[in-house]
């Protein structure tokens, strides 16, 4: 499945309400005990899903805080050599 699908938003817009279609008809031949244990699975897929992407957005914001990146060198924008931690580069001079 990794190959590139192209579609118009109207083609996918006729995907879309087809598969509505189909979930509304599958929905009404259920029970209402099947129905409600399809929601209380589809919710908790919904939270475990949120919590993968908070652990994915806190692993960024600490990997680019300066906590995450105190340690790494630093290095100077004007001629790319490493920083000392000085306000100015140790090899041109220019601000760092």
């Amino acid at each position: 499945m990794n190959e590139k699908m192209d579609y118009t938003r109207e083609e996918l817009e006729a995907i879309i309400e087809k598969s509505k279609r189909e979930l509304e008809e599958r929905l009404s031949k259920m029970t209402p005990e099947e129905r409600a244990e399809a929601e209380r699975k589809a919710q908790k897929a919904i939270e475990e899903d949120n919590a993968r992407i908070q652990k994915i957005l806190d692993d960024a914001a600490e990997y680019f805080s300066d906590k995450a990146t105190k340690d790494k060198p630093k290095f100077c924008a004007s001629c790319g050599a490493p920083s000392d931690g000085g306000n100015f580069c140790a090899y041109c001079g220019k601000p760092l």
